[in-house]
């Protein structure tokens, strides 16, 4: 078995329908599918049994594991070459996004990572300097953008949500430093009701507790010169674009 794509469920079936039908049309076929529904009802169930057809296992957990213990429940289930995290609510572009993501880690064998997100050349130099730069910005993207090797240490730290990928990352590229990098869009993040990083995006308290531990546990140490980088394309960039929507407005859009 090539690939697992390993689904943390929770709820939202209409997403799952959408993301079961993108894996339906993948012209690489060589893969396994784990479901891991943390829902408390039956509705996840009844979806996946529709489709026979694929090479789907589903597991229930007797009790919700939450985020991110139900993604590392699904990795312990896959006996695929490499996991595919695939959150409920995202989708594979294309029909051939799976054998562009084989493809992408055949061609560079030392890798056991890659990500497909389109980076600068600075950003990948960066990356490959030093990871601990992920500290200051998510280069990477959603966890499913990535791919990776089945080892038995790589899982996600629980004691986080919002932080959760960015910890993983860095965790796995000190390890593990050679990275697979693809600039194609395979992936296509969605959006639902029940999506966590949209439910606690404003919960400062909780943010400003994972960036300490993030701190404490990792001991990070960021490139001064990517700090300076990082803070110009994030934060003088937009205050200018800000400041010359608001002349724009003003010269051209008068308030009556």
């Amino acid at each position: 078995m090539k690939v697992s794509i390993c689904i943390p469920t929770y709820q939202s079936p209409a997403t799952l329908k959408r993301l079961l039908d993108s894996i339906k049309i993948q012209t690489c076929t060589d893969y396994e599918i784990i479901v891991s529904d943390d829902t408390p009802g039956n509705e996840i169930e009844k979806l996946v049994g529709q489709y026979t057809d694929l090479p789907l296992v589903y597991y229930k957990n007797p009790h919700s594991l939450g985020s991110p213990e139900n993604w590392n429940q699904a990795i312990r289930l896959a006996t695929g070459e490499y996991i595919k995290i695939m959150h409920h609510d995202d989708w594979f572009t294309s029909s051939t996004s799976i054998a562009d993501y084989v493809d992408l880690m055949k061609q560079n064998p030392k890798a056991v990572f890659g990500f497909a997100r389109h980076l600068t050349t600075f950003e990948l130099d960066c990356l490959h300097k030093n990871p601990d730069i992920l500290g200051l910005g998510n280069l990477i993207g959603a966890p499913s953008v990535t791919i990776f090797k089945n080892h038995t240490d790589l899982f996600f730290d629980r004691q986080l949500i919002w932080l959760v990928d960015i910890e993983f990352y860095i965790r796995i590229l000190r390890k593990y430093p050679d990275f697979a990098y693809t600039s194609k869009n395979l992936v296509t993040i969605g959006s639902s009701d029940n999506r966590i990083s949209d439910r606690i995006k404003d919960n400062k308290a909780l943010i400003q507790k994972e960036q300490i531990y993030l701190e404490d546990k990792l001991d990070l140490q960021y490139n001064h010169f990517y700090f300076v980088y990082n803070y110009l394309r994030h934060k003088f960039i937009l205050q200018v674009k800000r400041k010359i929507q608001s002349i724009w407005k003003q010269l051209f859009f008068p308030a009556v």
